[in-house]
Formats: C-alpha cells, structure tokens, sequence
C-alpha cells in the first residue's frame, strides 16, 4: 500500500549538486588527454583519467550547483533525501563532507558504487536505488540526474516518479525517449 511508504527525492551529486567541470578538466590535462581533444580526436576515457577523477585531491576543484542544491532544499521539506553517485564508496567521508560545505543540510540516504564497481552509472546507480527502495519501503517521487541514460533507466522502474535532467545551465522536465522502445 502506497500510503506506508516514505515519499522520497532522488538527487545525483556530479552535474545535480555539484559542478564537477574544473574536476573534469583536471582529470583529463593530468590522464594527459587534453591533447587528444585539442586535436578534435575523441579521447578514450583511461584508466588513469578515472583514477584521477575519483581522488579526493581533485575534488577541492568542486563547486556547488547553487540550482540543485537549491530544489533539494525545497524537496526536503516534502519528504526524504536520497543522494545517489556513481562516486566509489572509498570517497563515502570526503562526499558528505563536501556536501555539508555546500550547504545541503538534508541526505537521509547517501547511496554509492561499491569500490570496485565498473558497470555503467545508468547500471550502478538505478540498480543501488532500485535496493534501497524497496528496503526502505519508497516512493520514488521525483529524480533529478544529468545522464538521460539512467533517467531512462529510472523510469522503467519507477514509471510514476517525476524525472529531470539537469545540464550546464539548468534543468528541465524529463520524458524518456521513443528510441528505448526499439
């Protein structure tokens, strides 16, 4: 019964709550595939690109997402905080102390890759969710995320919850593609 279940607002971290592009762009000059997009070739996202990107020295280069953070603010007051990352759980302290010195207040669950995890964030992540929701006895409301890969995602799982993807200058209202049902 839907009424014994806690309403609960989705949020990823990288590209929902925190601008991760200095993060990026640092990863990549270091993985010293910088070169390679200068040269307009696509660079092959290495190793070493992703264990720069997931080190907790480059997330000082973080900024808050005054945006995101924002609509969980808001969301909080309607129901629980789930915050879900294709971040490994090795960097579990580090995230919610970033967190907190971006002024989110409010993170009832903290849901993360396990160490070791290299499936696709859209697998990671929606798979992680579809867990705690149903241990936790939720419903998935509302999901905010900047991949349409694991909206899409979401939303064969959770087909009432609303959904929006955010991007570099906002956000806007989710609707998953025709292209999916092919």
């Amino acid at each position: 019964m839907k009424m014994d279940r806690k309403r609960a607002f989705v949020f990823d971290i990288d590209g929902v709550l925190v601008d991760i592009s200095a993060r990026l762009a640092e990863a990549a000059r270091l993985a010293g595939l910088e070169r390679a997009a200068a040269e307009g070739r696509r660079a092959r996202l290495t190793e070493e690109f992703w264990r720069l990107f997931f080190s907790e020295e480059l997330l000082r280069l973080d900024r808050p997402r005054r945006i995101g953070i924002r609509l969980l603010e808001e969301r909080a007051r309607e129901g629980v905080i789930v915050v879900y990352t294709g971040r490994p759980e090795r960097l579990r302290e580090a995230t919610l102390e970033e967190l907190r010195r971006f002024g989110v207040s409010q993170v009832d669950w903290l849901v993360m890759r396990r160490d070791g995890d290299r499936r696709p964030d859209y697998v990671a992540k929606v798979e992680e969710l579809l867990r705690l929701a149903v241990r936790e006895r939720l419903e998935v409301v509302e999901v905010h995320d900047d991949s349409p890969r694991v909206l899409e995602r979401v939303k064969r799982l959770f087909p009432e919850a609303r959904l929006y993807l955010h991007y570099p200058g906002g956000y806007k209202p989710f609707e998953a593609s025709l292209l999916e049902f092919f």
